[in-house]
C-alpha cells in the first residue's frame, strides 16, 4: 500500500478496517442545492477564506454537503475530499503547483467528484478522515486527500504531493476505479459492518498515571525538551497542561520545566510579535512552519501562567502575558468581539514566512549602525542565512525592546483567517480566568468577564453557530468541542467570580450538551453525524486541543476514567483526563 493507495491486496485487506461509512445529511447551514453540477462555482464568495480562495482554481471545487453525494451518485464517480485551512502552508503549495494547474484539474474534473473542506468548520469530518488516512498510510496531515465511493465509503488517502506525483496518483486511482470498480464497493460495504460498538473500559486514575508516565520516560527529549517522535516539534499543549498540574512528577518536572524554556527560548515563540507558532519541522525548535493559531496560543498562554506560578519564573510570566497581548493585538476582532482564527504562514505575496524573515539588505534599512550590530551578536549574520529569505530574529542582550519595534510588522500586514470560532474563544476564556489567578491583575478578569457575557449571547441561541464571518454571520453549528471548551471557561469564570446568572447559563449549556451530544451509547461530535462510521464514543483523544469527553469528565470528577479498551497503547493521547479546572 504504497502512499495511500491501495492496490487490490490493499483493498482485501481494507475489508478488516472499520473505516467505512455511510453518508448523512449536514448541519451545515451552508448547504448546497441538490441540483448542483461540478461546473457551478459554490465556493465563489464562499465565507470561509479557505474555501473562498479555491473558488477560481480550475478544479470544480464543491462545499460538503448531502448534494454531493447525489451528484457522486448520479455521475457513478469516487469523490476526491481535500481537507485544509487558510493558515496552513503546504496547503497553498498544494493549490499552487496543482489545483491551479490544468493538466491537473482535468484529471480532478473528469474522473472525481471533488470537495474543498475547511477543516476548522467541519472539525468531526476531519479528524474521521484523518484517523482513516492513519489507519491505512500510517500518517495524516493537512492538505489532507480521501477518496470515497459514491456512498460515502473511503478506501484511499495522501497528503500534499508533488505535481508530477499528484498526476501519476490521481491517474492510478482512476484506473483502479475503472477496472475494480465492484471489488472495492463490495469491501467498503463490507468493511462498516466491522465497526465495533462504541465501548469504554473503566481506568483507575492512578493506574492511568502510572502508564502515562511510563510512555513520558520513553519518549521525553531530555536534550531539546518536547517528545521524541519524528523529526517535527508540536507543542503538544494539552499533555503539558495536563502534567504542569500534576504534583507528583518527579524526575519529570525537570524535563517539564526544560520543555517551556526551549519552546519561549527557541524559534516555536515569534520573539518580534509574540505568540506562538504551530509547530516546527525539526527536533530543536528551530525552523517553524509560519502559521499562528488562535487555539495553540490560547493554551500556551495559560501554561505559561501556571508554569510561571509553579516554578515561580519571571521570564515564564512574560511570555504568558506577551502571549495575551499578542492575541490581543493581532486576532481580536472589536466589532464581534471575539479572537479571529488564526495568521496565515504566507505574506501577503505569497512567501512562506515573509512576514517574519529579514534579508541582510533589509535588516541594514530596518536598523542604524548601533541596533544592527546588536542584532548581529545575537543571530549571526556573518553565517548563511538559515531559511530562504533570511534571518527570524531571536533577542539580543542590548537595546532588545527597540530593535523589536523596528522590525515589528503591522497586524494588517500579516494575512489572516476572520473566522471566529466561539469554541477556541472558550479556550481563551480559560487562559484569562488563570492569568487572573496567577497575577491577581484586575484587567486580566475584565477581558474574562467581557469574553464570557459574548460567548453567552451565542450559545444561548437556539443555534449556536460553529463560526461567525466577519459580519458575524453564522457558518454552520456548533459541535461538541465547542460547548466542551465554552463550558470549560465559562465553569473557570464562575469559580472565581462567581454570579447567579451564569451559573444558571451553565446549567443550561449542560442539559443542552446531554440532550443534542448524549445518549446511552455515549458522546457524538456532532449532533448530526455526516458518516455513519463516525459513531458515538464515551472517550475521545486530544488532538491540538483538548478532549472534549475529558473536559466534561473533569468537570464531574471520579476516581476512575472512562477510556477505550486499547487506551495503555497510547496513554499520551488521554494526557487531558489528568487535567483539574482552576480553583
Amino acid at each position: 500500500m504504497r502512499a495511500g493507495l491501495l492496490s487490490l491486496a490493499g483493498l482485501l485487506w481494507l475489508a478488516a478496517l472499520p473505516w467505512i461509512v455511510w453518508l448523512l445529511p449536514s448541519p451545515s447551514s451552508y448547504a448546497a442545492d441538490t441540483s448542483l453540477t461540478p461546473q457551478t462555482t459554490p465556493l465563489q464568495n464562499h465565507p470561509s477564506q479557505y474555501l473562498a480562495m479555491h473558488a477560481a482554481d480550475p478544479v470544480h471545487w464543491l462545499d460538503w454537503s448531502k448534494a454531493v453525494l447525489h451528484l457522486a451518485q448520479q455521475q457513478q464517480k469516487p469523490i476526491l475530499i481535500s481537507s485544509g485551512y487558510f493558515a496552513c502552508h503546504w496547503c497553498h503549495v498544494m493549490q499552487q503547483e496543482n489545483y491551479q494547474d490544468q493538466a491537473a484539474a482535468e484529471l480532478v474534473n473528469q474522473a472525481f467528484i471533488a470537495v474543498k473542506l475547511d477543516r476548522e468548520l467541519h472539525p468531526d469530518l476531519d479528524n474521521y478522515l484523518l484517523e482513516f488516512a492513519r489507519q491505512t498510510t500510517g500518517r495524516a496531515g493537512w492538505p489532507q486527500h480521501v477518496v470515497l465511493t459514491p456512498q460515502g465509503l473511503p478506501f484511499a488517502a495522501f497528503g500534499y504531493l508533488s505535481n508530477a506525483a499528484f498526476k501519476d496518483r490521481l491517474t492510478q486511482l482512476t484506473r483502479l476505479w475503472q477496472t475494480q470498480r465492484p471489488l472495492i464497493q463490495e469491501l467498503a460495504a463490507q468493511a462498516i459492518n466491522t465497526r465495533q460498538a462504541a465501548i469504554a473500559s473503566s481506568v483507575n486514575r492512578s493506574d492511568f498515571k502510572t502508564h502515562l508516565y511510563a510512555a513520558l520516560h520513553a519518549h521525553a527529549d531530555t536534550l531539546s525538551g518536547g517528545l521524541s517522535q519524528g523529526s517535527s516539534k508540536f507543542p503538544q499543549t494539552p499533555l503539558l497542561l495536563a502534567l504542569i498540574q500534576q504534583t507528583d512528577l518527579g524526575d519529570l518536572d525537570e524535563w517539564l520545566q526544560l520543555t517551556l524554556e526551549q519552546m519561549q527560548n527557541e524559534h516555536l515563540q515569534d520573539h518580534v510579535h509574540g505568540g506562538f507558532f504551530r509547530y516546527t519541522v525539526d527536533p530543536q525548535w528551530q525552523i517553524p512552519h509560519f502559521e499562528k493559531m488562535l487555539y495553540d496560543n490560547a493554551q500556551l498562554a495559560r501554561l505559561y501562567f501556571l508554569g510561571a506560578q509553579r516554578w515561580h519564573r519571571a521570564d515564564f510570566l512574560a511570555t504568558a502575558e506577551r502571549t495575551l497581548t499578542y492575541l490581543e493585538s493581532h486576532l481580536f476582532d472589536p466589532q464581534n468581539g471575539l479572537f479571529q482564527s488564526s495568521e496565515s504562514a504566507l505574506d501577503a505575496q505569497g512567501r512562506e514566512g515573509g512576514a517574519y524573515l529579514w534579508s541582510l539588505p533589509a535588516l541594514k534599512s530596518a536598523l542604524p549602525t548601533e541596533l544592527f550590530n546588536a542584532f548581529n551578536a545575537h543571530n549571526r549574520l556573518q553565517s548563511t542565512s538559515p531559511f530562504e529569505l533570511g534571518w527570524l530574529p531571536r533577542p539580543t542582550q542590548n537595546h532588545w525592546d527597540t530593535i523589536r519595534q523596528r522590525l515589528s510588522k503591522s497586524p494588517q500586514a500579516i494575512p489572516h483567517d476572520n473566522k471566529l470560532i466561539p469554541g477556541w474563544n472558550g479556550l481563551l476564556l480559560s487562559s484569562y480566568v488563570t492569568a487572573y489567578s496567577v497575577t491577581d491583575k484586575n484587567h486580566y478578569l475584565q477581558s474574562a468577564e467581557r469574553l464570557s457575557a459574548r460567548l453567552l449571547t451565542l450559545f444561548e441561541r437556539q443555534q449556536v453557530p460553529r463560526a461567525l464571518d466577519a459580519q458575524g454571520q453564522p457558518i454552520g453549528w456548533a459541535q461538541l468541542d465547542d460547548f466542551a471548551y465554552v463550558l470549560q471557561g465559562l465553569h473557570d469564570l464562575q469559580q472565581i467570580a462567581p454570579e447567579a446568572p451564569r451559573r444558571t447559563a451553565i446549567a443550561r449549556i449542560k442539559q443542552r450538551l446531554q440532550n443534542d451530544f448524549r445518549n446511552e451509547h455515549g458522546w457524538q461530535s456532532n449532533r448530526d453525524f455526516l458518516l455513519l462510521g463516525q459513531q458515538r464514543q464515551l472517550a475521545l483523544a486530544d488532538t491540538a486541543t483538548p478532549s472534549p469527553t475529558a473536559i466534561l469528565e473533569v468537570l464531574q470528577p471520579s476516581s476512575n476514567l472512562l477510556l477505550p479498551p486499547d487506551w495503555h497503547q497510547n496513554p499520551l493521547a488521554y494526557a487531558s483526563y489528568l487535567q483539574t479546572p482552576p480553583p
